[in-house]
């Protein structure tokens, strides 16, 4: 057999290519994803004045929190009351939401951060709550005091 080096289709050769088309629509799909959902996760938060105290730390873990804001209105006309930053109307519905985060985490740990201006017995009251309700894991939140009031 004999080939001949001279025929018109053997100049014909195929060359490798990479196709980079669907690699950049995965990627720009990618791009998008992480926009899109980086926008939702945008928290907003209750504005209080947090008190201060001597060796305040940083709690690890929390699942709930409940703020207590200073002011007119809320369920017991003493200010608004939070759970996760919606609003609660009442003292039963504030009982009625941390029964189901209970009853969906049995080792619930609740952050009740409480304006320093308000009065301790919304606190004492909200404790009392928590602890009707089994809720055993709870922190305070407090502030280290500054640098000026320490020295």
């Amino acid at each position: 057999m004999q080939f001949r080096e001279g025929d018109g289709n053997s100049k014909r050769r195929v060359k490798a290519q990479l196709d980079l088309t669907p690699l950049i629509d995965v990627v720009f799909q990618l791009i998008l994803f992480f926009m899109l959902s980086s926008t939702f996760v945008v928290q907003s938060t209750v504005n209080i004045q947090v008190p201060e105290a001597l060796g305040a730390t940083a709690l690890e873990k929390k699942d709930l929190t409940v703020t207590l804001v200073y002011g007119e209105g809320g369920p017991d006309g003493h200010g608004p009351i939070y759970v996760d930053n919606v609003e609660v109307s009442s003292m039963g519905q504030l009982s009625q939401k941390l029964a189901d985060e209970k009853r969906a985490r049995p080792d619930l740990m609740l952050l009740i951060r409480s304006d320093g201006r308000t009065e301790t017995a919304r606190l004492v009251k909200v404790l009392g709550i928590a602890r009707s309700l089994g809720i055993t894991n709870f922190g305070i939140a407090a502030q280290p005091p500054s640098e000026s009031e320490e020295g």
